[in-house]
């Protein structure tokens, strides 16, 4: 009896451990994103400026 009530902790605390992993990659995936969409927004504004600062140095 005692040896099944410790597997039976044991399961929930893995369990546990699991769903704890599993969230804590959700959030860094959104977070990556995130900020990978933020370097790109950043990125495509020097892009603007140089391509305007390219045009108005031509003419």
């Amino acid at each position: 009896m005692e040896k099944t009530m410790v597997c039976q902790v044991d399961e929930h605390v893995q369990q546990s451990r699991r769903q704890i992993v599993a969230k804590r990659r959700q959030k860094l995936s959104a977070n990556t994103l995130n900020l990978s969409q933020q370097q790109i927004h950043e990125i495509m504004q020097v892009i603007e400026e140089i391509r305007l600062k390219g045009y108005q140095e031509t003419l």
